[in-house]
Formats: structure tokens, sequence, C-alpha cells
């Protein structure tokens, strides 16, 4: 199949998935200068699904917090309104891909488990490096590989022809994409990502996180280039998605750029490897 033919294919998908309106509406009213917090705990806390998630992950060890949070208003002035914004965002786009009724060799909790990980571990590198704002790099590492469940739940045969290239073949699971489909998760979830109009850092990212990318004024650079490197280092510590990964390497220049050392990465990526540990655990795999 070639490029062209993937993305009419995308177009004229009738059933993709739509950003919850509560997100859409959160958004709206954070950039509102009528808008207060209270309107905006309220709002989160309609949706108990979403608001119940999102202060179980509040509580969880990993933002080791001194005392219990009950409430989404709580959390908000626990937290900040910028984390549980990204958490809400995050919750909710797991949501609308946690189930399919097409059987696949492809594990979801193994790319789930990759995904937080990889969350995690970006958000870790961030602050140990003095980032204004971790929580977006978390959000952008959940997110990133989101294309990869577009083309599980739309594109399922040709999905499972990429799987099955990729390990006969013994390559990377995106280089065989881009041989079967003539593009790859990154542009797929970048495609349907703007149609969502979510914040462009994490449409970048999900564009470029297998990119080398130089100083673009036009990207955020910070965001992709750490992302890549939490991407890589989850995949070295066992966090992979199933694919045939071998270890992989990172780019150079996102080294450079962030001035990232390796023992850095592996002491957050100790974090991460307790962290998901117990996550296994707590959901049983």
């Amino acid at each position: 199949m070639d490029k062209e033919t993937m993305l009419a294919k995308l177009d004229g998908i009738e059933n993709l998935p739509t950003l919850p309106v509560m997100v859409q509406q959160i958004q709206k009213l954070i950039n509102s200068p009528n808008s207060s917090m209270n309107q905006i705990g309220a709002l989160i806390s309609k949706d108990q699904a979403i608001a119940a998630r999102v202060v179980r992950l509040v509580n969880s060890a990993f933002y080791g917090l001194g005392r219990k949070v009950s409430s989404i208003p709580q959390a908000i002035v626990v937290l900040g309104l910028n984390t549980v914004k990204n958490l809400v965002t995050g919750v909710s786009v797991i949501r609308m891909f946690e189930t399919t009724d097409k059987a696949s060799i492809f594990n979801r909790d193994m790319f789930w488990l990759h995904s937080l990980g990889c969350a995690m571990g970006a958000r870790l590198i961030a602050k140990s490096m003095g980032r204004s704002e971790p929580e977006d790099y978390f959000l952008a590492g959940l997110l990133h590989d989101i294309g990869v469940l577009i083309l599980d739940q739309f594109f399922h045969d040709e999905f499972i022809s990429v799987l099955k290239h990729a390990n006969d073949a013994t390559i990377e699971y995106h280089t065989a994409e881009q041989k079967v489909l003539g593009l790859t998760h990154c542009e797929v979830g970048a495609i349907v990502a703007e149609k969502w109009k979510i914040p462009d850092f994490l449409i970048q990212t999900m564009r470029y996180h297998h990119t080398s990318i130089n100083e673009n004024p036009e990207i955020n650079c910070d965001i992709i280039n750490i992302v890549h490197i939490a991407d890589v280092a989850a995949t070295n510590t066992g966090l992979h998605m199933g694919f045939n990964e071998e270890k992989k390497n990172y780019f150079e220049y996102a080294l450079a750029a962030t001035g990232i050392k390796q023992s850095a990465i592996d002491d957050a990526f100790g974090v991460v490897e307790k962290e998901i540990k117990v996550l296994k655990a707590e959901w049983g795999l």
C-alpha cells in the first residue's frame, strides 16, 4: 500500500474517535479570564469515571504526596491545574482506545505499560533537568505512540502485516511500517491529533519522536528529544511494546541538545521500573 492510499483511507474513516467534549471545555475554561478553579474542578468531577482515575493516579507513589487526595478540586490545589489538566487529557485518550473488537497478536497491556514508562521517565528527566512544566513531558510521553493504536483499530489487517514483516525481516517496527504502509504511526497519530485540536507540542512529539530534530523555532525540540530519550530507555529496560525490538540507540543530537547524562537516565528509569512493577501487580499483569 502506498502513502496516498493510506492517507485517503484515514481521511475517510467515519467513526474515528473524537476527543471528549469535557477535555475541550476544560481548555476553554482555562483560557477564559472569567473562569475559576472551582468551575474547572466541578467540570472534571462530572465525569466520575475519569475523575476517579485521575484521583487514583494522583495518589500513586509516583507523585509522592504526603497526604491523601480525595477529590479533583483538592488535586488541583495540591498538584496544580496543568498537572490535573494533563492527567485528564491522558486518561480521556486512554479510555477511547481501551477496547477493540479485533482479536490481535498485539498486546495492548504491554503498549500502555511502555507508554506509561516513557511518560514517567520523560517527567523525571525533565524534572531533574529543571524544566518548567515536567507534566507536559509526561503527557507527551504517554500519548506519543497513539498512532499505533489507530492503526490496530482502523487498519487492523495492514497492521498485522506490519508486525509480521517486522518479525520476519528482523527490523524495527516503524521501519516495517514505512515499507508496508508508506507511512508510520508517527504521521498517523499526528494527523488524528490535529483533528482533536490538542496542544501543538503533543502533535509534534507524535510526529517527530523517531526523527533526529535540530533546533527549529516552530517545534518544541526539547520535549521531542526528552520523549525520544525516554522512549529508547523504556525499550532498553524491557518496557517495550512486544514487537521485535532489539536494544536501541539514542540520537546523539538529542543527548547533546538536552545535556542529559546517562547516569540521570539510569536514575530516572530505576524509579520507573519500581513504579511499573507496582502497577503490574495492581493490574494483574
